[in-house]
């Protein structure tokens, strides 16, 4: 009989990552909301794109007026999307079928990672757990509840990395890693950094013609869509190119000239914020510093084993922080990765004697007080929802009186424009338009508002909320003389619709 359990006990923890990628699947299921699609800006976009892709009008922005190449999102999220909703063309219902698509793909992703960190010499109370932790975090339960491209490139780039970081590795595996990360960058142009992370790992391990395999295969899937780009790009009116323009675009608006000027620990926030205890700065700082040196320590000594990884991570990290937008997203993503270098780097520090295993102990409890309580309160109230739910309140409601009480012919200026769009079949445009310059996101001047919405035939304006940047535009609306506006609704705090009519 105790043979017989540890047997059982051996197959068990030898499988532990299938069951890791079962655990992150049903919680991935329990995360979901009943919220709008759209309340997070991309979540609609990437819906719309699959909506037009099933219906056959192509790649393209139909919300806008004019349908415009769609060229800031990279195309396979939505084409995958476009094939579920062509089983199910039913919408909203069809968004059950879209939610058990991403779970399905963070726990394969999930699964993956886990035979990864199992290669790299994870036990199974160590990589289990902290896979566990990292994926079921609460603020990658907000990504999965929403429709991102996240699970999906995680699936690409996790099973890219555990094919070329083996001992044995034939060109076989490095074509189907080149097509794998070039599906990856096809998902999130992001991938880029793994595309250059396996080429770098494969190039340090002297296996120069792997790397090589894996560069031309990966190139062969992405430049058409880089061809794609160059050749729509144009036709991107220049007010959209914060949200709708090619990255490169976005970069050059941005400009390059600032990027020194963003080099800081900025990319490492996010982790700081979920990881530590908000406490005083002279705290704080050293246990930022500990927690970072932590990380790197476990990034030295997984080098050997994980390269692909290590260089992957690093070329990821740097391009977030060189990058205007805010860091959450892209860190949280990137969490089990991070987090599998947090515990190689403890238990390292641990094996070095007293000295080490004092700030292994005083790390340990920092994520402890940090981290814990902020888990445990939100998963008891579902507050990694709660936004997204809140939102979706404010946008049924305009949508609901958009949909009853405007023509079909109407073209409303709106926040969220794809998701009035889905929901309504009217076109859109934004309702507030801005420029980066630097990582300050500025906004435009209400006369290119105004004369961008009289070009496009827009006849009326809305808002699920009055935000502090648009608020000051409505009210200045309101008081020009070259247009006319009209209440038709206003929720105190909430959604408001107007009529919209360009004298001039």
């Amino acid at each position: 009989m105790n043979s017989f359990f540890r047997s059982l006990r051996a197959e068990l923890l030898e499988r532990w990552p299938i069951a890791v990628g079962v655990f992150v699947f049903a919680v991935a299921l329990w995360a979901q909301t009943p919220a709008m699609v759209g309340v997070f800006f991309d979540d609609g976009i990437y819906v719309q794109l699959a909506r037009s892709l099933a219906e056959g009008t192509g790649y393209r922005s139909v919300h806008l007026p004019g349908a415009p190449a769609a060229v800031h999102y990279p195309p396979l999220y939505p084409f995958a999307l476009s094939v579920l909703w062509r089983l199910w063309p039913a919408f909203p219902a069809n968004v059950t079928l879209f939610e058990l698509f991403d779970s399905a793909a963070l726990g394969l992703a999930a699964a993956l990672t886990a035979i990864y960190a199992r290669r790299a010499g994870f036990s199974a109370i160590r990589g289990g757990l902290a896979l566990v932790a990292a994926f079921g975090a609460f603020p990658l339960l907000t990504l999965i509840g929403v429709r991102f491209s996240e699970p999906m490139f995680l699936v690409f780039a996790s099973a890219a990395m555990l094919l070329v970081d083996r001992d044995r590795l034939d060109l076989r595996h490095a074509v189907l890693a080149g097509a794998l990360v070039g599906a990856a960058v096809l998902t999130r142009s992001i991938g880029i950094a793994v595309v250059g992370g396996i080429v770098v790992g494969l190039w340090i391990r002297g296996r120069r013609s792997h790397a090589a395999a894996v560069a031309l295969v990966a190139a062969a899937l992405v430049v058409p869509w880089a061809l794609y780009l160059i050749t729509h790009g144009g036709a991107v009116d220049p007010l959209l190119v914060s949200n709708y323009g090619t990255y490169g675009q976005f970069a050059g608006q941005a400009g390059a000239g600032g990027a020194p000027a963003r080099l800081s620990l900025g990319a490492f926030a996010p982790l700081v914020r979920l990881l530590l205890p908000r406490t005083t700065p002279v705290v704080v700082w050293p246990l930022t510093m500990l927690l970072l040196t932590t990380i790197g320590v476990g990034a030295w000594t997984l080098f050997g084993r994980a390269r692909s990884l290590i260089c992957s991570l690093g070329f990821y990290l740097v391009i977030v922080t060189l990058w205007p937008y805010v860091p959450d997203r892209f860190v949280w993503i990137a969490l089990p990765w991070i987090v599998l270098l947090l515990v190689a780097g403890l238990e390292f520090l641990w094996r070095r004697g007293t000295p080490a295993r004092w700030s292994v102990v005083v790390l340990t409890a920092a994520v402890a007080v940090g981290f814990i309580p902020q888990q445990i309160m939100s998963l008891k109230s579902r507050g990694f929802a709660q936004t997204a739910v809140a939102s979706s309140e404010r946008f049924a409601v305009l949508a609901n009186g958009i949909a009853s009480g405007l023509p079909d012919s109407a073209v409303v200026a709106t926040d969220a424009e794809a998701l009035i769009y889905i929901y309504t079949d009217r076109h859109t445009v934004p309702v507030y338009f801005f420029e980066m310059q630097g990582r300050e996101a500025v906004q435009l001047s209400t006369d290119q508002t105004v004369a961008y919405w009289c070009r496009h035939g827009v006849t009326h304006v809305a808002t699920s909320s009055p935000a502090p940047e648009i608020l000051p535009l409505l009210q200045e609306l309101e008081e020009r003389t070259d247009i006319i506006v009209r209440s038709l609704f206003r929720v105190r705090d909430g959604p408001r619709l107007m009529e919209f009519t360009c004298v001039t």
